[in-house]
């Protein structure tokens, strides 16, 4: 199975494990390489529509994996037991969904022993929830997936300190830093704040000038990463 860039840096951050769930899965293709390369032992593909889950169903039974990969039509966790994998992976959705269902799945969640999260925007917003919740931020990278930068990382459950918004835009974990595309990663965050800085430079409004010194201060803080 050949992933995108993307699904392998996911595939990449999970443990070896016995037993894992991807939620909203679409084509199975996840859960399908993770058995495959021996990664995981069973899985369960996972998704809230019919559509996807029927596409799924054929790449699993194509690959010669019914026995080891089942499916389940649900949203979030709900299709899990409690305890019943060792982990998940949620990719491609907003981080505010993966948000709310960590918040309306909260005792599965915390029984997980790791989860990977790709969330699709709303990333700093994700990390602060985490810090906040119980969740430990283990590994982060990033991976450029067609001309698309994505952020990935490994969460467990435990205690981490709480990060300001703009530590939570930079990003949890120290070796972070040394990820390939994280030059590119600050570069993105300066350019939106050079963005609010022009907008606001012949503004009269104060919001508009307490916005500006802001940006004009985290530029700073942030040319300093690179």
């Amino acid at each position: 199975m050949k992933l995108t860039n993307r699904l392998q840096a996911a595939a990449d951050l999970v443990p070896v494990c016995e037993s894992m769930a991807d939620i909203g899965t679409d084509h199975g293709y996840l859960p399908i390489y993770l058995v495959q390369e021996g990664r995981a032992r069973r899985a369960i593909a996972c998704d809230v529509n019919d559509g996807p889950l029927t596409r799924a169903r054929e790449d699993v039974i194509s690959s010669g994996l019914s026995r080891q990969i089942g499916l389940r039509l649900g949203g979030g966790l709900a299709p899990l037991a409690k305890g019943e994998v060792d982990g998940v992976t949620i990719c491609g959705m907003g981080g505010l969904l993966m948000r709310d269902i960590l918040v309306e799945n909260e005792e599965k969640a915390q029984a997980l022993s790791w989860l990977v999260l790709q969330p699709q925007g709303h990333v700093a917003e994700l990390r602060q929830f985490l810090g906040r919740h119980h969740f430990r931020i283990e590994k982060e990278v990033l991976s450029l997936d067609g001309g698309q930068l994505y952020e990935l990382m490994l969460v467990h459950p435990g205690e981490m300190e709480e990060l300001s918004m703009l530590q939570a835009e930079i990003g949890a974990t120290a070796a972070y830093r040394k990820d390939p595309f994280f030059k590119t990663h600050i570069e993105r965050l300066i350019r939106k704040r050079r963005f609010v800085i022009e907008g606001a430079k012949d503004s009269k409004s104060e919001r508009h000038r307490l916005s500006r010194e802001k940006a004009l201060e985290e530029v700073s803080i942030l040319e300093g990463l690179l």
